[in-house]
């Protein structure tokens, strides 16, 4: 399901869809989270914790794009617990999305490698150490999935 900008959609429908697999319905839900973010509708820290549960629905499909805006989103939130002071917080956040998109540049996406080096440069060391463990836990994503998304 593509939901055009600007168009009436049935919220009900729509989650039907998203929550029976339509991957275009859960992408369009991630959107939805970012854009109220945006426009200051939503709180950031509950934005990103909503837009999170459909990114991560999205991104276990196994495409690349989603994976990176599953990624994207976490630091979205490392950003927003981080501006409340929160340090810590936001770096086990960012954990996550450093693993992520470590994965995503071993698969060779150019992007996510110039933007695991920014990471390496501005976070604690700890991070990288501990998203090396956490990658370690996570599901491999199917190889055709990877070739699909390309």
């Amino acid at each position: 399901m593509r939901v055009e900008a600007g168009a009436t959609i049935n919220p009900a429908e729509h989650l039907r869809l998203a929550a029976t697999g339509d991957i275009e319905a859960q992408r369009a839900f991630v959107q939805i989270g970012l854009a109220m973010i945006r426009s200051g509708t939503l709180d950031p820290i509950g934005g990103y914790k909503g837009a999170l549960i459909w990114a991560r629905i999205a991104a276990a499909h196994g495409f690349p794009q989603d994976r990176q805006v599953l990624s994207g989103c976490l630091c979205g939130l490392a950003k927003a617990i981080s501006d409340q002071g929160h340090e810590d917080a936001a770096a086990e956040v960012m954990i996550e999305a450093v693993a992520i998109t470590d994965e995503l540049a071993d698969e060779g996406c150019e992007v996510s490698a110039d933007l695991l080096n920014q990471f390496v440069e501005i976070l604690p060391a700890h991070v990288a150490s501990a998203a090396k463990a956490f990658r370690a836990t996570r599901p491999h994503v199917p190889v055709e999935r990877i070739e699909e998304g390309k």
